[in-house]
């Protein structure tokens, strides 16, 4: 696994795991946007081939779409 890839998944888990400090309900504030968008730049260096997918959870904002990238994540670290 790449070194960007394992960062991105390191600040994905920072989101989930915070959720009280970076989500107002289901969805991101600033400063779990601006989280989300580091982790997007680890995985976009690595994976340009998720980037489909990554726009649309940075759309979209909401907890169960950074869970299910997470997922989606550490499967693809699983599989390499």
């Amino acid at each position: 696994m790449k070194k960007s890839l394992d960062q991105a998944i390191r600040l994905l888990r920072i989101l989930v795991e915070g959720r009280e400090v970076y989500f107002s309900g289901d969805y991101l504030n600033s400063e779990g946007r601006k989280l989300l968008e580091e982790a997007i730049r680890n995985i976009l260096r690595d994976a340009p081939f998720l980037k489909k997918r990554v726009v649309k959870v940075r759309k979209k904002g909401d907890y169960y779409s950074v869970i299910s990238l997470v997922e989606d994540l550490l499967g693809l670290q699983s599989s390499e």
